[in-house]
């Protein structure tokens, strides 16, 4: 069985989860409906890999040496749009942790909002109770919080509290990203707890073709970021970096090093996460999971990384239920600015402003094929961002094969915002 591979399904009936529930996708009879995801585990003692990587770090002291005589150490954490696991491995933390007077979390949000109590809760699990009163919630926004860091031509704002720790460790899940490679490593603090202009700046790289998922060498994001977190002092940074299983449980950890730790999660991350395909597909159904299914910004996500194995001249239909709507704000005031989307292929070459990449990179898509979504959100809002829009999954796929073929070779894709195709071996 192929990385990612489940086992075929035989029937064209296939259950998909669509938010907190779950909907069925009907293909005709005359269709070949081939389903794949993320693999499962193959330790299902998640504790026990993770207590693993703590007591064996990667390049870097144990965890209690690392942190012996800190003052003020800072633990920094994912926000509510990621599946990492801060919870359980703040459990494993915690006894050494809480030797130490002085350590604070903070949540690394980036631009996106600062997280519901219900998030909260999510975020730290059976861990809420010890963190609440040390809990700091970065916004990209408030300039008063963030200071300069680097050389002049490498500077970028960051949250003041990044500087005045005197240790740093870094929680984090890596996973395929559309543009970025992968997450996590040193996408905690560039863009996780970085200012608006530095992440802007960040993410101007994402309109190009050498932006893509799976790769980090040669990728304008990912050399962005590590050029500008050369600041960070590695005596003084601890992280870990677990990849998780199709079941959300922690299958491979990693502690120590920030970018051994990193190094070696990627690894993990293509074989947990990457689908290797030996031909394309007519029709391919993305089925965006929780909790980047929340708005149409997040579950973009998920069709980027199906699209390479549509043919030409296909089409791609992603579910997401988007109970939040289209999203970031400034994707939503690029869309109003750029309502022609004739113009969006010529964006490319326009000051990069956040939120551009997206749009540039849906007139590339639909340039080779048909591009469909299925949201809980009014179809005309959808049709905006570029989207043939849907309410009904039924009506969706009654469409693309009326497109593409009633004999067509269809794929779904499970949780495609982080199940990523692929052609290659690597």
């Amino acid at each position: 069985m192929r990385s990612g591979e489940t086992v075929h399904q035989m029937t064209n009936n296939i259950n998909i989860r669509y938010g907190d529930r779950t909907i069925t996708a009907e293909f005709p009879p005359g269709c070949r409906v081939k389903v794949v995801g993320r693999r499962p585990s193959e330790d299902p003692n998640e504790s026990a890999i993770l207590a693993r990587a703590i007591a064996e770090p990667l390049g870097a002291p144990p965890l209690g040496d690392f942190l012996k005589g800190a003052c003020s150490p800072l633990v920094v954490v994912n926000d509510g749009t990621r599946s990492t696991p801060t919870g359980r491995i703040m459990t494993e933390l915690m006894p050494v942790l809480s030797q130490g007077p002085a350590w604070k979390v903070i949540v690394a949000t980036g631009l996106h909002r600062a997280p519901s109590e219900p998030e909260m809760r999510h975020i730290f699990g059976d861990s809420m109770a010890l963190v609440r009163d040390r809990v700091l919630i970065h916004n990209g926004n408030d300039d008063s919080s963030l200071t300069t860091v680097g050389s002049i031509n490498g500077a970028v704002k960051v949250n003041r509290a990044v500087t005045e720790a005197d240790r740093l460790v870094l929680i984090n899940s890596v996973e395929p990203h559309f543009f970025a490679g992968f997450t996590g490593g040193r996408k905690s603090v560039l863009p996780g707890l970085a200012g608006h202009e530095s992440i802007e700046r960040s993410h101007a790289g994402a309109v190009t073709l050498a932006a893509a998922p799976l790769r980090v060498a040669g990728n304008p994001v990912r050399e962005f970021i590590h050029k500008h977190t050369a600041f960070l002092d590695p005596a003084r940074v601890w992280s870990i970096q677990v990849v998780l299983d199709r079941e959300d449980r922690i299958a491979s950890a990693y502690a120590g090093d920030l970018d051994k730790t990193f190094e070696s999660a990627c690894a993990a991350a293509r074989k947990y996460y990457a689908v290797r395909l030996q031909r394309h597909y007519d029709l391919i159904l993305s089925v965006v999971h929780p909790p980047l299914d929340i708005n149409l910004y997040q579950a973009f996500k998920g069709w980027e990384l199906s699209q390479i194995g549509v043919r030409d001249g296909g089409a791609l239909i992603f579910t997401a239920p988007c109970s939040e709507g289209a999203g970031s704000s400034f994707y939503q005031k690029l869309c109003e600015m750029f309502p022609n989307e004739s113009e969006w292929p010529g964006l490319e070459k326009r000051p990069y402003t956040m939120g551009l990449h997206k749009f540039v990179r849906t007139a590339r898509a639909k340039a080779r094929y048909r591009l469909m979504a299925v949201t809980d959100m009014p179809t005309a809002e959808v049709a905006r961002y570029g989207f043939e829009a849907f309410s009904s999954l039924d009506d969706a796929i009654r469409t693309a094969v009326s497109h593409v073929g009633a004999d067509a070779d269809v794929l779904v894709v499970e949780d495609a915002a982080v199940t990523t195709l692929t052609y290659d071996d690597k």
